[in-house]
């Protein structure tokens, strides 16, 4: 039972539970994406986004070092969408319309709203 897309994203990913990312990872890999970054904080993140090619980024709310809003903000300047992660109850409080960020995962993440969220970011590029 393969999910695969036909064309691998390129996704920079940021959670700082290692657990958790391991998961995201596994996740993303499934659906045949490139996972290029799995960061564990939000300045691990922006470096890479800004030295290397990514078309997605996805990314924790609550980060230590930069947060994810505030990541999320310096990212979309670049151009890649950014999608929100998270498993607070204020993350559904988040007006995505006033924030840098395409859409949100609400935590604990399936493989369907990993789908949904990267369909959405891709047809924001016109992909």
């Amino acid at each position: 039972m393969t999910q695969h897309s036909t064309v691998p994203v390129r996704i920079a990913l940021a959670e700082d539970e290692a657990d958790l990312r391991q998961v995201f990872v596994q996740l993303l890999e499934f659906l045949g994406h490139e996972v290029v970054c799995a960061a564990a904080d939000g300045a691990e993140l922006l470096r890479v986004c800004f030295e290397q090619d990514v078309d997605i980024a996805i990314v924790d709310l609550d980060m230590p070092v930069v947060d994810g809003l505030a990541a999320a903000e310096e990212i979309s300047e670049k151009g890649i969408p950014v999608v929100i992660v998270s498993g607070h109850p204020d993350a559904k409080e988040i007006v995505l319309e006033h924030e840098p960020v395409v859409t949100r995962i609400v935590k604990p993440a399936t493989l369907e709203s990993f789908r949904s969220a990267i369909a959405q970011a891709l047809a924001t590029k016109g992909a």
